[in-house]
């Protein structure tokens, strides 16, 4: 089954609308924006550490990413997240006074927060906003952990980002990894909505 990507920003801007200020909708659109922006795998997502971002005077932020699939001795690699993103970023760090360890995390019910993120959760959550937002059951069916990774690259594309500087950006090592999620930039008509 073919990963979607977000489509010019179209799936993105739908699930991002149905992410309230609680501290779920807080803690989803941060993660929505920061994996969109950086491009990261989930594994990695949820390995980033509150120390580890450096908050610019420029309203935006960068943040080490210590290890990566392609990085095993992890030498780091500095990500750099738009102002939007960043703004994300500090109201879920903001609301939920996190100021150390990992920065995505687990919110029960109760509204406890826990220590950390599964990177399984990922796609559930990704899953459970398109739901929310009435998408289609196959799009939402079709949704994985990697799709504001996809969406991103094919994004990137569409603008005019060179093979090699989607690859750098995304951190993969190999084009036909890239290669399969860009091969149609300009996506098919998928409605949305049923």
């Amino acid at each position: 089954m073919r990963v979607p990507g977000v489509y010019q920003g179209r799936l993105l801007t739908r699930l991002l609308a149905t992410c309230g200020n609680d501290l779920h909708g807080l803690r989803d659109r941060a993660l929505l924006l920061v994996a969109y922006d950086s491009m990261r795998r989930r594994s990695e997502l949820t390995s980033l550490r509150v120390e580890d971002i450096e908050w610019l005077a420029n309203d935006g932020a960068t943040i080490l990413l210590r290890k990566s699939k392609t990085d095993q001795h992890g030498s780091g690699k500095w990500i750099h997240l738009s102002a939007e993103t960043t703004h994300a970023l500090h109201q879920w760090l903001s609301a939920t006074k996190i100021n150390e360890g990992l920065i995505f995390r687990g919110v029960r019910s109760s509204g406890a927060i826990t220590d950390g993120l599964c990177e399984s959760r990922i796609s559930r959550i990704y899953k459970e906003l398109a739901r929310k937002a009435g998408l289609s059951k196959s799009v939402v069916q079709s949704i994985s952990g990697h799709s504001m990774r996809v969406g991103r690259a094919q994004d990137l594309l569409n603008i005019g980002a060179s093979l090699p500087q989607i690859m750098v950006k995304g951190g993969w090592a190999k084009t036909d990894t890239v290669m399969r999620y860009i091969e149609r930039t300009r996506p098919p008509r998928i409605p949305l909505s049923d």
